[in-house]
């Protein structure tokens, strides 16, 4: 395998690198190299795919899905969630034990100095075509500067390493947000006016990237300490340009919310950047349990049903992490309501009116091994297994399950959900693994442009825009409504604030790595977990809610700077109120 050791922040890591497949962004073993590797133009390719490479580490394993949807107000407690963040834990979320974020920052400062590396070798590099040099030279610091974005939402002030690292140092701090965040759109700037509009393979930026993330750091930027005046009007500006011009990147939104994560289509239109894996254990962790590039987006939200009767684990369905349960509120923000919240479905109509939670969520399993779990051998393959209605049943309809021949099925019903049992969330659901045990090859989206409708919709009402705030929200609403229903899906402007902005966020974008970003970003995050995240209840069928709402204070909108990058700069980087 071809590596180049490098250090950073005091501590020595490995950089892999590789060439690149005509199709896809991917990675092949090679050899032994030094940096110097990278003043060579197959060096500089190599080093452009490896920095590519982290976003594996941030987008797709435990840590990513901890750090980013655990405790917020989407999900409560599965049956093993264990890093201190879903439920604000005070044992578990210190600077020693806070093994997801520490993972965050040690995986985003080795890109970041890996990008560094590209970036210096780049500019004595001989032989290489100049428009290409110039093309990798602008994804390098996109990606530098996304790097970064993860880093200032997480810990505020942070270091800001623009130069390579080569030897070990502990003349490291923290700098403050405002410098870091200039940092970022200054790289996104240069990227913009440098970078190809349609990606050369799959997996690469764009400038439709570009222009989305320019969007998002300026809404971002806008409540943060380091905001300025013109940020809402930047955010908007980015946005509209991007979603004005989409034909231009060969972009559009799906017809359908099935298709946008229908497996074969994650490099579909919708997509704007999306993180590659593949099926090499070398480089995309297919097996193994601690954080790394694994992909274990598919059996994050899964519920457990290989331990219901007549069903067994399968590849068709994965397996039943179950870390993250789902909240009462999620499930219920796609019911469709009235200007003043009033429900206007009941009964079986409800959430029949938005499509989306009947083609993101698996409410109903099917049997797959007769007789298994106490089952009979009577049942069906392909009958029905278990049943989340999404409702309370009445008694006589229960009844009449129970009587069903030639076997019954399991029904769950919202008030007897638990940390093993409840709705899951299927847009990463992977079918093509290897075996049922191993983990997803498939790409995971990082932005979509149906994120970037709802960050212009929410950078304008900010501006008091709030009609063209409905009408950016309406193109989202609409694609959602069920046959016939687009009309009901559509909202006034006079329904626009923070809250409703957030709910849509929630239907549209439940489970991609956003959720406590947003709560964060509109100063919602205390609000939103006290209100929505479920108290711990014991139930006869289990266990279901956290302590989320019990334990978060108001500093938990930072996480903890891990105690290792304290001692190692001796005390000059220093920790976040609270910790």
């Amino acid at each position: 395998m071809k590596k180049i050791v490098l250090a950073a922040l005091g501590t020595s890591f490995l950089f892999a690198t590789a060439g690149c497949k005509k199709d896809i962004l991917d990675e092949n073993p090679q050899s032994v190299t030094t940096p110097d590797f990278l003043g060579t133009p197959q060096g500089i390719e190599a080093g452009v795919t490896g920095v590519y490479s982290g976003l594996r580490l941030l987008h797709g394993n435990d840590a990513a899905f901890f750090s980013t949807e655990a405790g917020t107000d989407l999900w409560t407690n599965g049956i093993s969630s264990s890093s201190g963040l879903n439920d604000y834990n005070l044992n578990d979320l210190t600077p020693a034990n806070a093994s997801s974020t520490s993972f965050i920052w040690s995986a985003s400062y080795q890109m970041i100095n890996d990008a560094n590396g590209v970036l210096k070798y780049s500019a004595t590099v001989q032989g290489m075509d100049p428009a290409r040099l110039k093309q990798l030279i602008a994804e390098t610091k996109l990606l530098r500067a996304h790097y970064y974005f993860v880093l200032v939402r997480h810990f505020g002030d942070v270091p800001l390493m623009q130069t390579f690292i080569d030897a070990p140092t502990k003349d490291i701090s923290r700098v403050p947000q405002a410098q870091v965040y200039n940092a970022i759109i200054a790289d996104l700037t240069d990227a913009m006016n440098n970078i190809a509009d349609k990606p050369a393979q799959p997996g690469r930026a764009t400038r439709a990237t570009a222009l989305h993330m320019l969007a998002k750091v300026y809404l971002e930027r806008a409540t943060s300490t380091a905001k300025q005046s013109d940020d809402y009007a930047n955010a908007a500006k980015y946005a509209k340009e991007l979603i004005d011009n989409q034909s231009r990147y060969g972009l559009g939104l799906e017809a359908d919310p099935a298709t946008v994560f229908a497996e074969g289509n994650e490099n579909g239109k919708e997509v704007l950047f999306n993180a590659q894996f593949n099926g090499d254990a070398s480089f995309s962790r297919i097996d193994g349990f601690t954080f790394g590039g694994e992909n274990v987006a598919g059996f994050n939200f899964r519920s457990r049903y290989d331990l219901i009767p007549n069903m067994t684990r399968d590849t068709n369905y994965g397996r039943p992490f179950a870390r993250h349960s789902t909240t009462h509120f999620l499930e219920d923000s796609y019911i469709l309501r009235d200007a003043s919240g009033n429900a206007l479905e009941t009964g079986a109509q409800l959430r029949s009116t938005d499509s989306r939670y009947s083609k993101w969520f698996t409410t109903v399993y099917r049997v797959n091994s007769p007789g298994s779990n106490g089952g009979s051998a009577s049942a069906v393959v392909g009958d029905t297994s278990l049943w989340y209605p999404g409702r309370e049943l009445p008694a006589a309809v229960l009844a009449r399950i129970a009587a069903r021949k030639p076997v019954a099925y399991r029904v769950i019903q919202p008030s007897q959900y638990t940390t093993e049992y409840f709705p899951t969330l299927n847009k990463f659901d992977s079918r093509n693994r290897t075996s049922f045990q191993g983990f997803s090859t498939r790409p995971n989206i990082i932005y979509r442009l149906a994120e970037t409708y709802l960050i212009a919709a929410e950078a304008n009402f900010y501006l008091g825009n709030t009609s063209q705030a409905r009408d950016y929200i309406n193109v989202v609403r609409r694609r959602a409504a069920a046959t016939g229903k687009t009309t009901q899906m559509e909202i006034a402007a006079s329904q626009v604030n923070i809250d409703f902005i957030l709910d849509e966020r929630a239907r549209e974008l439940c489970g991609e790595m956003l959720r406590w970003y947003d709560l964060k970003r509109t100063g919602k995050l205390l609000e939103r977990v006290k209100l929505y995240n479920p108290p711990i209840t014991r139930l006869a069928t289990g266990i279901y809610g956290s302590n989320a709402a019990l334990n978060i204070k108001d500093y938990h909108v930072l996480r903890p700077i891990p105690q290792t990058e304290i001692d190692r700069t001796g005390g000059k980087i220093t920790q976040n109120p609270g910790y």
